[in-house]
């Protein structure tokens, strides 16, 4: 695990937040547009997916790996919450199909206002504390 690999996440990250904050304009409107949103949750899942797939291994394989007690311990306790935000992502949008979506959109508005505020409290957790592990390893390997 290197630095640039920390940075490289935290851009993906960067991108998650961005596709979050489109998916929240398109769910303030008060008509729905189901194109838009099938367009953009499948690109979301598609790179959130992918995220999660690197993230885990430059980062909760490396930790776990590392023989640090709180890396360890931390790696765990988030690989064990990661898989529960694929699956969240996964069954929001086999629960809302386009139909769906027409006939009752306040309630999809607020499970994807719910799903979107989910994901960016897992973005600051991660580099608040898993990314900070995985730096500190890196610079005690570097020392």
């Amino acid at each position: 695990m290197t630095l640039r690999t920390i940075k490289q996440l935290c851009d993906e990250h960067r991108e998650l937040e961005a596709q979050a904050r489109q998916m929240l304009d398109i769910v303030a409107i008060t008509m729905p547009d189901p194109a838009s949103i099938a367009a953009k949750r499948w690109r979301m899942a598609q790179e959130l997916f992918e995220h999660c797939a690197r993230e885990d291994l430059a980062i909760y394989e490396q930790l776990i790996l590392s023989g640090d007690a709180v890396a360890i311990a931390t790696a765990w306790k988030y690989r064990r919450e990661h898989g529960g935000l694929g699956q969240m992502f996964g069954r929001y949008i086999a629960d809302w199909p386009v139909v769906r979506i027409g006939r009752e959109w306040e309630a999809f508005r607020e499970e994807t206002r719910e799903i979107m505020t989910r994901l960016a409290n897992r973005i600051q957790s991660e580099e608040r504390e898993l990314y900070v592990q995985a730096a500190r390893l890196h610079d005690r390997r570097a020392a």
